[in-house]
This record gives structure tokens, C-alpha cells and sequence, in this order.
């Protein structure tokens, strides 16, 4: 009787198992996955909270997005981006310090029309410490290379659009000694709800996100905990002129130290302006004059 029992509850988790990670095309699953990473979220946070010490702080995170199509389903893009910070003196001034720059390459490849497939070929970041809490890296730059792989599966619906997002980063850092690089492994999963908005001269939509960081390798090993960090963001979505959009948005960011005994919840503030068809439009605007002088 015992093991019939467990045979059907072993069935019944491996069915919701795969109900989770399948391409659901009912939205409310969806939204359900978006509230429930959220509310745990929020949870663990509450628990962190509680329990250790937390640090709070304000950041402005800006980046610029440039890219074009190299073939119909395949395009590149490059992230150029400054991160900087509050401290202790000017609390609500989150322009006053540098934190982080980093350039990053990405290939894209559109397998179907709702599956996209990612790498990242090079990415650099230098990042300083948070201010003004003591940290444990000290007060020089952390260089970091990193490579990444990426599936995204996007879900249109009638009245929004649902994305999947599941990322794999290989982190190569000189997090103790200047130069001398350690490296450790980072996935992620984002859960991401846009809203598009009517407006035929110029689309604008309303965006909704999760995603949670997880850990693990030689460089992390020591820390008592796999948790690396989540953000929530909530902002919107404009398309100033044909290929060019610009993203405004609120992020709350939650980090584990890696001591295990603190925490960093940051207040940012987060912008992005886009250039799509960097250089195609032009050559498309070339073509179709051509036409019309023949």
C-alpha cells in the first residue's frame, strides 16, 4: 500500500515538475510562475532581514544598447554600461560615486519564432565595492571576465507577453588578490511580464520582472550559501523614433555578502537607451532610393 502510494505521489510531482517547465500557452501559468518567484522572494528577504545584517543603499544603473541583424535570425549586440552610487554623506545622490562599467558582447540566434538562443563570445566588468558599509573585497576594482549561454522563450498573448529567460555564466574574477583570477559558475532565471500599450507613432509598454542568481564553484566554495542575489523591477518602455526605445524603471536588488552573515538591498534607479538596425536602416534608406531614382 506504502509504495503504491509513493508511486503516485512521485507521478504527481513529476507531472507539476513538468507543467513548470513546459511552454504552457495559457498565460496564468505565467503570472502564477511571477507572483510565486516574487512572494518568495520577498519572503526570503524578510528572513534575511531578521537575521542578518543589512546594509541599504541607492544606485542609478544606466546603459546604452546598440545592435543589428547579421542574418535574418541571427544579430549581435553590445551592452555599454556605468553603475554608480550613494554614500553616507548624500544619501538620495546615487550619481555621486562610480560602481561598476562593463562592455558585453552578445550573438542571438532566433531558432522559432517564440525561441531565442544566446552567447556571450567576451564580456569585461570592473567593479568597486558598495558604499558606505564596509565590505569584504576592500576599495579596488574587481575585474571580471565572463562568458554566458542564454535561452529565452517569449509567449504572446492577447492582452501581454510572457518571457522565460535561463542563463548560464562562467565568472572569471580576481576577487582577493589584484590579477590572480578564480573562477566559479552563475544561473539565473528571470521571469518577465510585459503589458504593450496602444500607440501606433510611438509602442510603449509597461514591463514586470523577477530574477533570482544561484552560485556555485571554486571561487564561491567558501561561502555558507548558494544565494548570490534577485532583482525586482517594475518600469516602462518608449519607442522615441523608429529604432531607438528608451527603458525607465524601479529594481530592488537583494545580495548575500560572502560571508553569509550580510546583506546589500539596493534602491535602483535603471535606464537604457537602445539603438536597434545600427547600421542596416541605412543601408535599407540607400536601397530604397536607388529604387526610385531607376
Amino acid at each position: 500500500m506504502e509504495s503504491i502510494t509513493l508511486k503516485i505521489l512521485l507521478l504527481a510531482l513529476r507531472k507539476k515538475i513538468h507543467h513548470w517547465f513546459s511552454f504552457d500557452p495559457s498565460p496564468g501559468i505565467y503570472i502564477y510562475r511571477l507572483v510565486l518567484i516574487s512572494a518568495l522572494t520577498f519572503t526570503s528577504s524578510q528572513c534575511f532581514s531578521q537575521s542578518l545584517t543589512t546594509y541599504h543603499h541607492n544606485l542609478f544603473w544606466g546603459r546604452i544598447v546598440l545592435s543589428d541583424r547579421i542574418t535574418d535570425k541571427l544579430k549581435w549586440e553590445v551592452y555599454l554600461q556605468e553603475r554608480t552610487q550613494n554614500d553616507d554623506t548624500s544619501k538620495l545622490n546615487i550619481f555621486k560615486h562610480h560602481q561598476v562599467f562593463n562592455y558585453w558582447i552578445w550573438l542571438h540566434y532566433q531558432a522559432t519564432r517564440d525561441l531565442r538562443v544566446s552567447i556571450t563570445p567576451f564580456c569585461y566588468f570592473n567593479t568597486i565595492a558598495y558604499f558606505p558599509q564596509p565590505s569584504e573585497i576592500g576599495n579596488r576594482g574587481i575585474n571580471e571576465y565572463r562568458w554566458a549561454a542564454q535561452l529565452e522563450h517569449t509567449q504572446k498573448f492577447k492582452y501581454l507577453q510572457f518571457a522565460s529567460r535561463y542563463s548560464i555564466e562562467y565568472r572569471y574574477r580576481d576577487l582577493e588578490t589584484a590579477n590572480v583570477y578564480v573562477p566559479n559558475f552563475r544561473i539565473r532565471y528571470r521571469a518577465r511580464l510585459e503589458k504593450p500599450l496602444k500607440n501606433d507613432k510611438h509602442p510603449m509598454s509597461l514591463i514586470l520582472y523577477d530574477e533570482v542568481f544561484l552560485e556555485f564553484g571554486e571561487a564561491v566554495k567558501a561561502s555558507p550559501a548558494i544565494f548570490n542575489h534577485n532583482r525586482l523591477y517594475a518600469g516602462f518602455s518608449y519607442e522615441i523614433v523608429k529604432n531607438v526605445k528608451f527603458s525607465l524603471g524601479y529594481m530592488n536588488i537583494i545580495q548575500e555578502r560572502f560571508s553569509g552573515k550580510a546583506i546589500d538591498v539596493s534602491n535602483t534607479l535603471w535606464g537604457i537607451l537602445s539603438f536597434d538596425n545600427l547600421f542596416s536602416q541605412f543601408f535599407k534608406a540607400n536601397e530604397k532610393t536607388a529604387e526610385t531614382k531607376k
